[in-house]
């Protein structure tokens, strides 16, 4: 890569995260009704535990000293709780709904960041919020039918994620980014460790094979969008995450022959519109 612009390699590492993030979660789809949420969060966990492992033992046990336990747990269980959604959502929501969806997110951080940290959210802010989520209910339509269980679980995943990043935001005031990013790559996976002994029914070897997939994809992830802020600014990145949708409407409807409507089309914009420009407003504050 050298003598690329730097800005030209964060957007190859974006591209590749979107395209990552996609197939991990089609990947999700895939997967036999019978194997449990707890079993998928556990593989994706316990790969990133692998691919972290070497910092681990590098830091020893002085790299788990932090100031605030009690809120790095917290943190490490809206995590865990993040991502669980997010399996459950992807695996029970058309492609495109649960990827638009997922798009919320920055809005659910910028309310908590209101709400906790006491930031100032300016009328052109909340105009974006509000725009944000009009495109969710433009998706949805609850007044013509009944809202999946699944549309609600997304949006839960939404706001446990933002509790995540409102905690990293907290805790990088006093603990370092090594203290965060130890516990969340081992305590995540001795949690969902703990709990999937009590569900785990052992995989057919397709589905064991997914869920290598699964998780070998899901860490990939964390290294692109990782690598991505290393030569490019979130402002000029931001935009890339939209390419999701790009991967997202010809996978469900060439493998689950889902074919968005006219109102997923239209509430997906909506969310684009209001995520991108509270990025920018966000930015330029």
């Amino acid at each position: 890569m050298a003598g690329l612009p730097p800005k030209l390699i964060g957007a190859g590492f974006m591209l590749l995260w979107a395209i990552s993030i996609s197939t991990a979660m089609t990947l999700a789809k895939h997967l036999s009704p019978d194997v449990h949420n707890l079993v998928v969060m556990f593989m994706r966990f316990f790969f990133g535990l692998l691919f972290f492992s070497p910092f681990v033992v590098r830091a020893g046990i002085k790299g788990f000293h932090t100031s605030r336990p009690l809120l790095q747990m917290i943190r490490v269980v809206c995590s865990c709780a993040a991502v669980g959604c997010t399996y459950y959502a992807y695996r029970h929501l058309p492609l495109a709904l649960a990827t638009s969806i997922g798009m919320t997110g920055p809005l659910f951080t910028t309310l908590l960041a209101m709400l906790i940290l006491k930031d100032k959210v300016s009328f052109s802010k909340w105009a974006c919020i509000f725009v944000g989520y009009l495109g969710v209910l433009v998706m949805v339509r609850p007044h013509e039918l009944e809202v999946n269980l699944a549309v609600w679980i997304e949006l839960l995943a939404n706001l446990f994620a933002a509790f995540s990043i409102i905690g990293v935001k907290v805790l990088s005031r006093t603990d370092s980014v090594l203290t965060i990013m130890l516990y969340t790559n081992t305590v995540t996976t001795l949690l969902t460790g703990l709990l999937v002994y009590w569900v785990w029914l052992t995989p057919s070897l397709h589905d064991f094979l997914l869920l290598i997939a699964i998780g070998g994809f899901g860490v990939f992830s964390q290294f692109s969008a990782t690598s991505a802020l290393k030569y490019a600014d979130p402002s000029y990145l931001a935009p890339f995450e939209y390419t999701r949708m790009c991967f997202a409407i010809p996978v469900g409807y060439f493998l689950f022959a889902e074919l968005p409507t006219l109102w997923m089309l239209a509430g997906t914009l909506m969310i684009i519109g209001g995520t991108y420009a509270l990025t920018r407003l966000e930015l330029n504050s």
